[in-house]
């Protein structure tokens, strides 16, 4: 990925992408998407190319992605977890 990062903040959880992702014309990213609308109920904007998702203390560190939204994945997407 090359070029700035953008953050994108959802209560407990955030995801990096590249910021000129839409400039560059990276793909869409539908999971990303997908994932923000159901733990929110909204979607303000489209992401587009990879993203890395990770889980917010309350202080704003970052952390292991929260299980809820694993969980939320999963049945989403059909992911499993691994060990």
């Amino acid at each position: 990925m090359a070029g700035n990062i953008e953050a994108v903040t959802v209560d407990d959880w955030h995801f990096y992408l590249n910021e000129e992702g839409k400039i560059m014309q990276l793909a869409p990213n539908r999971r990303a998407a997908q994932l923000v609308l159901e733990e929110t109920g909204v979607l303000a904007d489209v992401y587009c190319g990879d993203v890395v998702v990770l889980g917010e203390t309350v202080d704003g560190d970052e952390a292991d992605v929260p299980q809820h939204l694993i969980d939320t994945a999963q049945q989403l997407f059909g992911l499993h977890q691994t060990a």
